[in-house]
């Protein structure tokens, strides 16, 4: 072999080798990518709000005195758009318009009430999650 050949199959050699170095950093930086991507996603932490727990509860009865119903969420809610509404069988709106988010438990939301009458009462229920996503819909109790 003549030193210009040899020193082509060397350098055919090192370029070979820079391939599989390129080829293997493209692979890195999609795994990466990827990981940028999944990271970037919400968690568990900005999901919607739930609801956790009611007075009076779900489906259940309350005392015609109660005063207040209450819902507490899975997680603090903004104070935008928060809503809590008591409505009787016929339909029309009991509750005094108060609706507010407890100063300290953001999770907890209450409205006051004046003694009931026994029967069916429905809560309509509206908050702002974290993750920017508004919560809504209803429960039943009632007054024996």
């Amino acid at each position: 072999m003549t030193p210009t050949a040899w020193n082509c199959a060397r350098c055919n050699a090192h370029l070979i080798s820079f391939r599989a170095v390129a080829r293997a950093a493209k692979r890195v930086m999609r795994g990466v990518g990827a990981l940028l991507i999944l990271g970037a996603t919400p968690g568990p932490a900005f999901a919607h709000a739930i609801i956790v727990r009611t007075s009076p509860p779900q489906s259940g009865v309350g005392a015609a005195d109660i005063g207040k119903v209450e819902v507490w969420y899975d997680a603090g809610i903004r104070d935008a758009f928060v809503a809590l509404a008591v409505v009787n069988g016929a339909g029309e709106r009991i509750d005094k318009r108060d609706a507010a988010i407890d100063a300290s438990d953001p999770a907890h939301v209450t409205v006051g009430v004046n003694p009931l009458t026994p029967g069916k009462y429905t809560v309509r229920y509206r908050a702002l999650s974290a993750d920017g996503h508004i919560v809504s819909g209803a429960w039943e109790f009632e007054i024996k």
